[in-house]
């Protein structure tokens, strides 16, 4: 049985040119055989992560590989961008960006934020997905 306490993996990192430090948390970074990574961003009032994109031979990219992002807000309020589009994001909110798509995340509110990531590879999903949600995944709300 594999457990990860928190903390074991954690530290502050400087991310894409944002102001402040984030902490992050990695989560089983070097044993998991799951084609994703996961982390835990911890942002203090201000922090930011800085625009970027992840795409396979774009020199302006982040990463080397392409992958797709999901951001999930598990404590506070966060301020999503994706270009020039902003959204705000409160705890039990999700993000995703495709590989290629330009964000970022800032926590502009005076209150810890906490956010889930989830990324890797494009691959085939293990359910079937009718390629629309119930709800208007592009509407502001």
């Amino acid at each position: 049985m594999r457990i990860q306490r928190a903390g074991d993996n954690a530290h502050d990192w400087e991310l894409y040119d944002g102001e402040g430090r984030i902490g992050i948390e990695w989560y089983f970074k070097e044993t998991s055989a799951l084609p994703i990574s996961v982390m835990r961003y911890h942002l203090e009032p201000g922090a930011e992560e800085g625009q970027h994109h992840h795409l396979e031979g774009d020199p302006d990219s982040c990463s080397t590989n392409s992958s797709d992002e999901m951001y999930i807000v598990t404590q506070g309020e966060v301020i999503i961008t994706a270009g020039d589009d902003r959204r705000v994001l409160r705890a039990g909110d999700a993000f995703y960006a495709p590989e290629g798509m330009q964000h970022g995340v800032r926590n502009e509110s005076d209150a810890v934020a906490e956010l889930m990531l989830v990324f890797g590879p494009r691959g085939q999903h293990p359910f079937s997905q009718t390629g629309a949600e119930a709800f208007d995944a592009e509407v502001d709300r």
